[in-house]
């Protein structure tokens, strides 16, 4: 029997050594006090890499509901009111002028349309040449060849002519026979059809139409403008769609009511600000809530999250809760306390209220500028998510630090071949060794024997 660096190996046949076998237990027993080390600082690694994203997160999600207290789409945002049965609809964007309008629909405006005299069927011949059609400043000009010279020929060549804009062209069919059916696209005077044919057999002509000169075709539907009066002024349009009549505000028509006046109310509109600042208060927590589970020490488990100590997480967390901490005054105003935890809590009723009655408190929070309390929370968040700022530059690190970890095992595994070489050698000559005492043995035994 046979004791090697405290393994145990039985003699067999020949010297009874497994020489790949202790070599292996010999380079991980070598090995394994680096790799622990390996192992347990890699998990250090990705833990902090992991708690960086997570405040990265975090704070992106604060920065970018920050950004949204001091847009105008929050401090200025509109709300409209209609009566219901109202010949038209309004919308308004932020800042629209704020007030009450009295608007009286005249008119809407409506497209253009002209059908045909009646065909026997879709695939009559029609006639050959050049078909032109024109909307306010637009012409397209259709040929007509025998390849489609037909009713049904002439409304494909249209339509593939148009793509889809000017003019659209149909076939409608009734107990008289099949009309060619075309319907302007825009609406408004301006945007009146008129058709011309040149060329060709001459048949093209029963589909022209240029007033006050005679024409074939007949029209089914006059082309109109808008025609809306606010405040007693008078605006008329090609669409019923009117953007520019008071200013922010879109008059969308949808009934002409001669003599009947409506009022158009525009207001200002505290839900979209006490929004921004509920998501601003859900942000913030969110934050808060991101450095605890990220720097926590569990003294149950005796186990420190993975920032435990960070001084860069902890300056933040200051800052942040300073920065707060300095407009309890105003906060308090809108609403919005301060718990103990460091988390905000948002009272929607106090908010509406405080918004009613004085916007001062929210102008100073919420306010553009580096001295409101959005601006001086925008500038921290900066300083920490840009490039380059204190989350980047931990990363870089951490990853740098991840890198030479890599290096380090390389090494290792490259300092551990050598070391499973020179045990090879030396328990091979071993191994040779024993053999040939084992053949002397044998030898002195058989001599022993004879005697």
């Amino acid at each position: 029997m046979l004791f090697l660096a405290g393994l145990v190996v039985i003699g067999g046949v020949g010297s009874g050594l497994d020489v790949a076998t202790i070599v292996s237990q010999l380079v991980a027993a070598d090995r394994a006090p680096s790799d622990a080390r390996f192992d347990r600082t890699d998990r250090q690694l990705q833990a902090q890499i992991s708690a960086i994203g997570t405040l990265r997160g975090a704070f992106s999600g604060l920065r970018t509901a920050v950004t949204a207290l001091s847009a105008k789409d929050a401090t200025q945002a509109r709300s409209i009111s209609v009566p219901e049965g109202s010949g038209f609809s309004a919308t308004a964007t932020a800042g629209a002028a704020v007030g009450r309008y009295q608007v009286e629909v005249l008119a809407l405006a409506s497209a253009h349309k002209l059908g045909s005299a009646a065909f026997s069927s879709a695939d009559s011949a029609v006639g050959t040449g050049a078909l032109s059609v024109t909307a306010g400043s637009t012409t397209l000009v259709v040929d007509i060849d025998a390849s489609n010279n037909t009713l049904a020929g002439i409304r494909d060549a249209i339509n593939a002519k148009a793509a889809g804009k000017t003019v659209s062209a149909s076939i409608v069919t009734g107990d008289d026979g099949a009309h060619l059916v075309l319907t302007a696209l825009d609406s408004g005077t301006g945007k009146a059809l008129r058709l011309g044919a040149s060329g060709g057999d001459g048949g093209l002509s029963a589909l022209a139409y240029d007033p006050p000169a005679a024409s074939t075709m007949t029209q089914l539907a006059v082309a109109t403008d808008a025609r809306v009066k606010v405040d007693g002024y008078e605006r008329t349009g090609a669409s019923n769609a009117i953007t520019d009549l008071i200013s922010g505000v879109t008059l969308t028509l949808t009934k002409a009511e001669p003599g009947t006046v409506r009022q158009l109310g525009v207001a200002s509109d505290p839900a979209a600000q006490r929004n921004a600042a509920k998501n601003f208060v859900n942000a913030y927590n969110a934050s808060i809530a991101s450095i605890a589970t990220t720097t926590t020490y569990n003294t149950t488990t005796k186990v420190a999250a993975a920032l435990n100590g960070d001084s860069m997480v902890r300056g933040a967390s200051r800052e942040l809760r300073d920065t707060v901490s300095a407009e309890v005054g105003d906060l308090k105003a809108l609403g919005i306390s301060i718990n103990k935890d460091g988390t905000l809590k948002l009272d929607e009723a106090s908010f509406d209220a405080a918004m009613l009655k004085d916007t001062g408190p929210a102008t100073r929070l919420f306010g553009a500028g580096t001295s409101s309390l959005a601006g001086k929370l925008d500038a921290t968040l900066d300083r920490l998510l840009d490039d380059d700022g204190a989350l980047d530059s931990r990363s870089d690190g951490l990853s740098t630090r991840s890198k030479a970890l890599e290096k380090q095992r390389s090494a290792l595994d490259f300092r551990m071949t050598q070391v499973q070489a020179r045990y090879l050698a030396q328990f091979t000559a071993l191994d040779g060794m024993v053999t040939k005492l084992q053949g002397t043995s044998d030898f002195l035994t058989q001599q022993l024997a004879q005697l």
